[in-house]
C-alpha cells in the first residue's frame, strides 16, 4: 500500500470518527433540548458573597466603541454563521421560545396581562413623594443632568431631576412614560414619580458638599438658586420634577453589556446572548431611548427571603420620547455618537453626503422635542453608543420584542401616557399617536422577517383536539388573510412515525389533531401570502403526566 493510500485511508477514518462524534453531539443536544418541564424561572438569585462595586470609566467607553467592535469585525465564525443565515441564538430561551423570569427580567404584560391600574402604577410600590417639605442630602451641579438627592416629608429618599426651562415637562414626562412601558415589558426599573416642590420649602442638610475643581465645598442656597435658574418654573413658583426613589440594596455599579460578572456566581449567561438585552433594541427604538450606555444600568446587591444576590436594573430614561439635554439634536436614534461608517461616507463623497448629525428638524412641541414617526425606520435605528447585544439580535429576538410591544392596547397606552401629566392635551395626543405609529412600523418590519404566528393553545372538545394560534400580521391589520400549510407527525413509543399532511386555508387558524394525542405530536406550520412564504414553526404536543395534554416545545427556524 502506498504512503498516499495509507494517508487517505487514515484521513477517511478520522473523518468518519469526527462525523460520528459530531452526529452524537448533535443528537445529544437535540435530546437535551427536550425538557420534560418548561423552565419558567432561572435560579440566579441564590445567595452570594457581597461583590465589590464595579467602577466605570473611559475604559468602558473604549471597550464598547473599539475593543468589542474590533472583536466582532474579526470574528470569523460569526461571519460564517451570518453568511449561512444561522446567527447564534439567544442562550436563555426556554422550550416555548420565551425568556424565563430571572434577576434580570420578569414576564409581565405580554404573558401575564396587567390591568390598566397595574400599568398606570408600574413599579411604584407606594404613595407619591410628599415634597411639601424636603431636605437636600446630596447635590450634583456638574454633568449632563444636575440634580438633588432629598428626603421627603415621609422620610423616603429620592433623586430629583428638573426639566429645562426651555422644554418644560419634557424629560420628566418622557421618564415616567418610559418607566411604565419598560416595567410592563419585564425590565427592572426604579420607582419614578412626577412631583412638585417649592424652593422655599427645601432645607439643606448640614455637611452637604459639591465639587469645586479638585476640591469640595459646602452646597449653599446660592448654588441651589443657580441650579434653578436653568429649570422650568411654574406660574405659582413651584417646580415640576422627576422624583426617582432610591433603589433598595447596595449599589455595585453598572453591569457590562458583554461577558459575565466574574464576582457573581449566579451570572452564567454572557450578557450579549441574553434575549431580553438583545430584544431591548426593538423596544428602545419604539420609545427612542437612545442613551443606553452602561452608565445607565445598575447592579444592586439586595436581600430577599434570606438570600443576598445581585438584581440588574435599567435606569435613567430622560433621553427617550424626544428628551435629552439637547432635544433639538436630530441625530439621536439615527446615528452613533462616533459613527465611523458615516464619516467614511462623508470622506468618500467629499462632504456631499449629509449625515443625521448635520440635519435639522422642527421642534414638534417643547414637551416632546423631536419625537416623531415621520422618518422612523426600525431597521436603521441606533443608540448613541454601541450595545453588543443589539448587534447580536436575531430575527427571533426581534419577533419576541415585537410581541411584547404589540401586547399594549391603544387604551392601555393612553392611560400610560396620561401618567406624564402633561399640561396641554395636545402633548398627550401627540405622544400617543407617535407611539402607535412607531409600533405599527416596527411590527410591519420585523414580522415580515419571521413566521408571524404566535399564541399557541390547545382546544379540547367533543370534536377532538385542535391547535389554535394567532397571525400577528392579520391580527394587527398589517396583512390580508394567509394560507397555512401544516404537517402533523405523531410519534408513539414502539411504533413507526405516521405523517398526515394537507393544505389548509382558513381564517380560524385552527389545526385538528384528532380525537386524542398519543405520545408526542409534532405540528409543523408554514405561513404563505401572495408575496411571502415563511420558514416553519414547529409545535410539540404531549400527554401530561397527570392527564390531559399540553404544549411542550416551540421551535422557530
Amino acid at each position: 500500500m502506498s504512503a498516499h493510500s495509507f494517508k487517505t485511508m487514515r484521513l477517511t477514518k478520522r473523518s468518519l470518527i469526527t462525523s460520528l462524534v459530531l452526529f452524537m453531539g448533535i443528537a445529544w443536544g437535540v435530546d437535551a433540548a427536550r425538557p420534560s418541564e418548561v423552565l419558567w424561572v432561572d435560579q440566579d438569585s441564590k445567595s452570594i458573597p457581597e461583590p465589590k462595586a464595579r467602577a466605570l470609566g473611559f475604559d468602558a467607553f473604549l471597550n464598547s466603541e473599539a475593543t468589542e467592535r474590533w472583536k466582532k469585525a474579526t470574528d470569523i465564525p460569526r461571519w460564517v454563521r451570518s453568511v449561512a443565515g444561522s446567527s447564534k441564538k439567544a442562550a436563555n430561551v426556554n422550550a416555548l421560545d420565551e425568556v424565563p423570569d430571572s434577576s434580570w427580567y420578569t414576564n409581565r404584560h405580554a404573558l401575564r396581562h396587567m390591568t390598566i391600574e397595574q400599568l398606570v402604577k408600574g413599579p411604584n410600590g407606594g404613595e407619591a413623594p410628599d415634597l411639601t417639605h424636603a431636605t437636600i442630602t446630596k447635590a450634583k451641579l456638574e454633568g449632563v443632568t444636575p440634580g438633588l438627592q432629598v428626603t421627603d416629608n415621609k422620610g423616603e429618599n429620592y433623586l430629583i431631576k428638573f426639566d429645562n426651562k426651555n422644554y418644560p415637562e419634557l424629560q420628566s414626562g418622557a421618564e415616567v412614560i418610559s418607566t411604565k412601558i419598560l416595567y410592563a415589558a419585564g425590565y427592572n426599573v426604579p420607582q419614578n414619580y412626577i412631583g412638585y416642590l417649592h424652593p422655599d420649602t427645601l432645607e439643606i442638610k448640614d455637611g452637604v458638599e459639591i465639587a469645586s475643581g479638585k476640591t469640595k465645598r459646602p452646597f449653599t442656597r446660592d448654588d441651589l438658586d443657580r441650579m434653578l435658574q436653568k429649570a422650568a418654573q411654574r406660574p405659582d413658583g413651584t417646580y415640576r420634577v422627576l422624583a426617582s426613589k432610591l433603589l433598595k440594596g447596595t449599589s455595585k455599579g453598572p453591569f457590562a453589556y458583554v461577558g459575565l460578572r466574574t464576582d457573581d456566581p449566579n451570572d452564567l449567561i454572557p450578557h450579549e446572548h441574553r434575549r431580553e438585552l438583545r430584544g431591548l433594541r426593538v423596544i428602545a427604538s419604539w420609545i427612542n431611548h437612545w442613551d443606553l450606555k452602561e452608565m445607565n444600568t445598575l447592579d444592586m446587591f439586595v436581600e430577599e427571603g434570606g438570600r443576598k444576590f445581585l438584581r440588574h436594573y435599567l435606569i435613567d430614561f430622560g433621553s427617550s420620547l424626544g428628551g435629552g439635554k439637547s432635544p433639538t439634536e436630530y441625530f439621536h436614534g439615527r446615528e452613533y455618537a462616533f459613527d465611523g461608517m458615516n464619516m467614511l461616507k462623508e470622506l468618500a463623497t467629499l462632504g456631499f453626503y449629509v449625515t443625521p448629525d448635520e440635519k435639522d428638524a422642527p421642534l414638534v412641541l417643547p414637551e416632546v422635542g423631536l419625537f416623531s414617526a415621520d422618518d422612523f425606520k426600525p431597521e436603521d435605528w441606533k443608540p448613541s453608543f454601541h450595545v453588543m447585544p443589539f448587534d447580536n439580535m436575531t430575527d427571533e429576538d426581534a419577533f419576541w420584542a415585537t410581541r411584547v410591544i404589540l401586547s399594549f392596547t391603544n387604551d392601555e397606552l393612553l392611560n400610560i401616557v396620561n401618567t406624564a401629566e402633561y399640561s396641554r392635551p395636545e402633548a398627550t395626543d401627540y405622544v400617543l399617536r407617535t407611539l402607535l405609529e412607531r409600533r405599527r412600523l416596527i411590527a410591519a418590519h420585523w414580522l415580515e422577517h419571521v413566521n408571524p404566528i404566535s399564541n399557541f393553545a390547545l382546544d379540547v372538545g367533543q370534536e377532538g383536539i385542535a391547535l389554535k394560534f394567532n397571525d400577528l400580521m392579520v391580527e394587527h391589520d398589517l396583512a390580508g388573510p394567509a394560507a397555512y400549510r401544516y404537517q402533523v407527525t405523531s410519534v408513539s413509543q414502539g411504533t413507526k412515525e405516521e405523517h398526515r399532511s394537507k393544505e389548509m386555508t382558513t381564517s380560524t387558524r385552527r389545526i385538528p389533531l384528532g380525537p386524542e394525542v398519543a405520545g408526542e405530536t409534532r405540528v409543523k406550520i408554514w405561513t404563505t401570502r401572495e408575496d411571502f412564504s415563511s420558514h416553519p414553526v414547529t409545535v410539540y404536543v404531549r400527554n401530561k403526566p397527570g392527564g390531559g395534554y399540553g404544549i411542550s416545545r416551540i421551535e422557530r427556524s
